[in-house]
């Protein structure tokens, strides 16, 4: 393993960042968190689990080296930048297996385009989860922050729907929090005239696209393929209509009334 070197102040953060993160999302079973850890070499007994102040402790035993290979297999939000030699030491470093979207309920028709785009990429129904359309959200009798913890587990892309909505909407913005906590991999996605512009400083690293942009949407769906390992893809020109008949409804549906 490469010697990698931190100073006080980046282990520090780094060490509270990762026992932050993976007591927030494995809150309910510390048993994965102790296997989580074990495919990073680093054993661990139940006891030193039983609370976040423990197992900081037991993170600051760690070398910097072992810490940052958490942090980037994890794929956890931190301000530590892991030396770009070192990231051939993750091996293996799985895609996301389901996609997320957090959105306001005022922007349903957008993202049920948004959806129809998914599906047509060749992302399937199960691997999408959105409350607000039957089928793809929580099922009837269930607590909807029990499924939403649930649904956060493991690998996941969560796309945010961005409006004016979903900024004025409390639950959106609890739900962003828990998001950001629980998941690392975040794309968002504006419904113009909102712009990144308004919410500057939220996601400070991640690059984001409009919903009705052809060509960042394309990207997007060279992203999905790859990251899903989408191996059957949609012949281009068929593609290419379908797309364009799906941005005529969401260019019609976001026109000032």
């Amino acid at each position: 393993m490469n010697r990698i070197s931190l100073n006080s102040h980046e282990r520090k953060n780094l060490i509270q960042e990762i026992a932050l993160y993976l007591f927030s999302k494995y809150a309910d079973d510390k048993k994965l968190i102790k296997e989580k850890l074990a495919a990073y070499g680093i054993t661990i007994s139940i006891q030193r689990l039983r609370n976040r102040i423990i197992f900081t402790s037991f993170l600051e035993q760690q070398d910097d080296a072992r810490l940052l290979l958490i942090q980037q297999g994890e794929r956890i939000h931190s301000s530590i930048i892991a030396n770009p030699s070192y990231s051939g030491i993750v091996a293996t470093l799985h895609g996301p297996k389901k996609i997320f979207i957090s959105h306001s309920i005022k922007d349903k028709v957008v993202v049920g385009k948004t959806i129809r785009i998914l599906e047509e990429i060749g992302i399937k129904s199960s691997q999408i989860y959105c409350s607000s359309y039957e089928g793809y959200g929580t099922p009837l009798g269930e607590n909807y922050l029990d499924v939403l913890k649930n649904e956060l587990q493991g690998d996941v892309l969560v796309l945010f729907i961005l409006s004016e909505n979903f900024f004025n909407s409390k639950l959106c913005l609890s739900e962003m929090g828990a998001t950001w906590i629980l998941s690392q991999n975040q794309i968002p996605i504006y419904i113009p005239p909102f712009g990144p512009e308004q919410v500057k400083g939220v996601f400070p690293t991640t690059q984001g696209l409009n919903v009705n942009n052809r060509h960042q949407i394309t990207t997007l769906k060279k992203r999905l393929e790859r990251d899903f390992e989408i191996s059957f893809t949609i012949d281009e020109v068929i593609w290419s209509q379908k797309l364009d008949d799906i941005l005529n409804d969401i260019n019609i549906s976001i026109q000032p009334n």
